[in-house]
């Protein structure tokens, strides 16, 4: 083998966006989220209508199938291989998407959790398995639907955020930041 093929053969490829796992959890997380906070916003317009307990259920149930997602993907985030970012992006700008990126992941997991803990009757898992509601007192659980609200809302900001932070590093400072995660 000649000194160049050796050189080439052990160059490491550094990856410029996140593995097929990664990137399937983030959007199918993302997906799920994004449904359950609008359809349950709207279920308040279904109150009384035959349509509801449908919403309803598919509503809790994808809730409760994003919560073991979520945490699958804030796991794996300590084991995927890395992706580094744009070398021309600062140290403090890095520290400061890492810090979102967290913040991210607590009011996602503050949401989800409320959300079970709001419940004042069980449901039937994608109409399959019974789940009983883990409270049975109604002052907890109208706190807990009162912390689900306002985490909705703090995960509606914060998804906003996320997104603006996006366009800003793909349009304005031209960083294919995007292409990270498609």
């Amino acid at each position: 083998m000649t000194t160049t093929n050796n050189n080439i053969a052990n160059e490491v490829r550094v990856p410029t966006r996140y593995d097929v796992f990664t990137r399937g959890v983030h959007w199918l997380a993302a997906g799920i989220i994004s449904y359950t906070m609008i359809a349950g916003y709207s279920l308040q317009f279904l109150v009384d209508t035959i349509y509801f307990d449908f919403f309803s259920v598919l509503n809790m149930s994808l809730g409760t199938l994003v919560i073991p997602l979520t945490v699958v993907r804030y796991l794996w985030k300590f084991f995927r291989p890395s992706v580094p970012y744009p070398v021309d992006l600062s140290r403090p700008k890095i520290n400061m998407a890492h810090l979102a990126h967290e913040m991210f992941y607590l009011v996602i997991f503050i949401m989800l959790i409320s959300g079970v803990l709001m419940l004042t009757h069980g449901f039937t898992f994608f109409w399959l398995i019974d789940v009983p509601h883990p409270l049975d007192n109604p002052d907890v659980n109208a706190f807990f639907f009162e912390v689900h609200r306002v985490a909705c809302a703090a995960v509606a900001l914060t998804l906003m955020l996320h997104v603006a932070a996006v366009v800003k590093h793909q349009v304005m400072d031209r960083r294919n930041i995007l292409g990270r995660m498609l």
